[in-house]
């Protein structure tokens, strides 16, 4: 019996399973080598699957189990989040990397004990165009509506971004949504129809398929390997944003998740991610590895005079998010 046992195990017969991780992300948003990194590591398997909207996100997170482990959620949307129950606590004591995040994005007001989630990484939306095909350079989020170049102008596929720059062109502040803001809104971007509603547009940019992108500023960066892109914050103001790693409500691995949460908190990790997707990094310890190419690019960490004009997104009421989504429907349907 001895014999065959050891057969079996020297076969691989009585080998377990791999662990899987179920991740929930942005496309693009991790360095080539982290997740194959932690494979190697930890022994286990992880699977990503690609966040195309916060509206997707939501309603995904929605159905619990989500099916997920770890979830990147940006900073509107935690205070939901966390009061809808969607989330599993972290324990910061079982994440000793989190020290590693500078104070500033430490204890925010929609997480102030770091209980349901970790800052990931943060940045702008602006407008990113092509240098070659427009001429001077865009100062107003009223670009994306010339005529112009309508057929060569992309918004982002996001409702809240999206309503955000009409509603900036008209005048008005998203950070105070009402019911008359997002309908004016709503009206201006029907006036035209974008050449796509796209939340990653660094391809159609460096391809030059755009010529003009309301753009996260990475994706920016990202598209000037390949063309001549500017990245400009207009003069009506712009979005801030922090994206945070938090597990999801009914995690099949949560133990696993906090694993790849500090493993993702590790300095030279962190460095790598932002020196390979070029987005500003909240991780203290991590300042120093990032290449001076990206520390020193103003697309990533604007000056101080463009942060003046950018904004954390608020959540809106109740009645005012189910217009919008309505409203947002009508909008994509045309």
């Amino acid at each position: 019996m001895k014999r065959v046992l050891l057969a079996l195990v020297a076969l691989g017969g009585c080998s377990q399973p791999q662990p899987e991780l179920y991740v929930f992300n942005w496309a693009d948003y991790f360095a080539p080598d982290t997740i194959a990194n932690f494979e190697k590591e930890f022994g286990c398997k992880v699977k990503v699957d690609d966040i195309t909207s916060s509206e997707a996100l939501r309603a995904k997170m929605q159905l619990v189990p989500s099916g997920y482990d770890v979830v990147f959620v940006n900073d509107e949307l935690m205070p939901t989040f966390v009061s809808s129950g969607w989330l599993e606590k972290l324990d910061p004591a079982k994440l000793p990397n989190l020290k590693n995040v500078a104070p500033k994005f430490r204890g925010l007001a929609f997480d102030p004990k770091n209980e349901y989630s970790v800052p990931y990484m943060w940045g702008t939306t602006g407008i990113a165009y092509n240098r070659e095909k427009v001429s001077p350079a865009p100062d107003s989020w009223a670009a994306l509506w010339d005529p112009k170049l309508s057929s060569r102008t992309t918004m982002l596929g996001d409702p809240r971004e999206a309503f955000a720059a009409a509603i900036w062109v008209e005048g008005g502040s998203p950070l105070q949504l009402t019911l008359e803001s997002i309908e004016k809104a709503a009206k201006k971007l029907m006036e035209r129809k974008p050449l796509a509603y796209n939340s990653a547009p660094k391809e159609m940019l460096g391809s030059g398929d755009a010529w003009l992108s309301q753009c996260f500023n990475g994706d920016a960066v990202q598209a000037a390997d390949k063309a001549s892109i500017g990245y400009v914050i207009p003069k009506e103001g712009g979005t801030l944003w922090l994206d945070n790693l938090t597990i999801a409500r009914g995690a099949r691995n949560p133990g696993l998740a906090r694993q790849f949460i500090d493993y993702i908190l590790r300095p030279d990790v962190s460095a790598a991610i932002s020196n390979a997707v070029f987005y500003a990094n909240p991780n203290a310890e991590a300042e120093a590895l990032i290449s001076k190419e990206v520390r020193e690019n103003p697309l990533v960490y604007p000056s101080e005079a463009d942060l003046k004009r950018c904004s954390f997104l608020v959540e809106p009421s109740p009645e005012v998010k189910k217009k919008l989504q309505d409203l947002w429907a009508k909008v994509r349907a045309q």
